[in-house]
């Protein structure tokens, strides 16, 4: 193994490591029912759904960011940099979760908690950007893999944007919109493989 490799592999690690955290102290903030009754469930219901909105959005986000770190060849600054900010932007998910689950889905904690996600898709475009600058783009496949998960990534930029903005919606009109990433972003090959491409790998090996 390379140099190279060795780093590219120790920072995966540590953004892995990262992620671990954020979930476990996010699900150490869930509240405990005040009864011992199905109602005194039901009370939490601001917690629980931004619960499952906030952890399926950090799943999502690890499963693209382990995929696009595979295009990376090498430790760059552009590339540390903007993976230490995508990580900085998650790691504010457990505090804007527990803002909105405590206000009961309020307006200005509700803008926060759209716009910490806003802010995650844009650094992870710069993540994107710097990795696939390094991966190899000389066949017809990958371009297209790439195009397609650019075209999504601003998507998701806009429904975030106007998730933020929207005051004037209900608030779970708002939730239901940043819960569309999953819809676009749960599987990071946008397309399968054709044959070419996986013949042209094969012969590589």
């Amino acid at each position: 193994m390379s140099d190279s490799d060795a780093n590219l592999d120790r920072f995966s690690a540590l953004s892995d490591g990262i992620f671990a955290v954020i979930i476990t102290i996010m699900v150490l903030a869930l509240k405990i029912p005040a009864r011992n009754d199905a109602s005194a469930l039901l009370e939490l219901w601001p917690d629980l759904v931004s619960y499952v909105v906030s952890y399926a959005f950090i799943a999502v986000v690890w499963l693209n960011h382990h995929h696009v770190f595979k295009h990376a060849t090498s430790l760059t600054g552009l590339l540390a940099w903007s993976n230490f900010a995508n990580l900085f932007w998650i790691s504010f998910i457990p505090f804007t979760t527990a803002w909105l689950a405590s206000s009961r889905v309020a307006s200005v904690p509700l803008t926060a908690y759209a716009a910490v996600f806003l802010l995650v898709e844009i650094t992870y475009m710069v993540l994107m950007y710097e990795s696939f600058r390094q991966g190899p783009s000389d066949d017809r496949a990958t371009l297209r893999q790439r195009r397609m998960q650019w075209l999504r990534a601003w998507i998701m930029t806009g429904v975030f944007a106007f998730a933020a903005v929207a005051v004037f919606l209900p608030a779970l009109i708002r939730m239901i919109l940043l819960g569309a990433f999953l819809v676009l972003h749960t599987q990071p090959e946008l397309l399968p493989k054709s044959s070419d491409s996986r013949d042209s790998m094969s012969e590589e090996r």
